[in-house]
């Protein structure tokens, strides 16, 4: 026969039971959502540093390619200084002023690539920042559930759970990539 004995704090057994369920539930909620961001969250991190190097590769080809049409805007202008007008001159000149602006359109082009991919780094930085705030609220909230089991203060288990609830919006809007949802203000803080 059961028999709920009333512990020291009056609480019965089987609402003991129901409060020992409930945080059971509720770390296991927060251990999945945090196993399930980190996946992702280095996912992220992984494809931001990829746009890093790649935007350093693009600026790189920017500036070899500048450097390649000044030199012959130099060369183009030194020719001029040194050598008498001529059709054979013009003709010349003409030939590398075409290179110098192939130089330009390509130097233009890297520049474009180079400042996508750092807006791509950009946005997946963001992401980023939404992750760790995910892990930052869902580590909190696992230790206040360990902490809720053993003293059984209730108003202890809100806490986690707002907290927990906020790591899980959190989490979900560096899923779908939600940055209006980035607290910039709580993120200067933390960098």
């Amino acid at each position: 026969m059961d028999v709920d004995i009333p512990s020291s704090t009056g609480e019965s057994e089987a609402r003991r039971n129901r409060f020992n369920d409930l945080i059971a539930v509720a770390v296991a909620i927060v251990s999945a959502v945090m196993a399930v961001s980190k996946i992702k969250d280095d996912n992220v991190v992984q494809a931001m540093q990829k746009a890093q190097a790649e935007t350093v590769d693009y600026w790189n080809e920017y500036q070899a390619r500048r450097q390649r049409q000044f030199g012959v805007e130099l060369a183009i202008e030194q020719l001029k200084a040194t050598q008498a007008p001529s059709p054979e001159l013009d003709a010349k000149v003409g030939e590398w002023k075409k290179q110098a602006d192939v130089y330009k359109a390509r130097a233009e082009e890297s520049a474009i690539k180079a400042k996508q991919r750092d807006a791509d780094y950009n946005a997946g930085n963001d992401r980023d920042d939404l992750f760790d705030l995910s892990d930052a609220m869902l580590s909190i909230a696992l230790a206040l559930f360990a902490v809720t089991a053993l003293t059984r203060v209730r108003w202890l288990f809100g806490v986690a759970s707002a907290l927990g609830a906020g790591g899980i919006v959190f989490a979900l809007a560096g899923f779908n990539g939600w940055t209006a949802l980035h607290p910039d203000f709580l993120v200067s803080i933390l960098n």
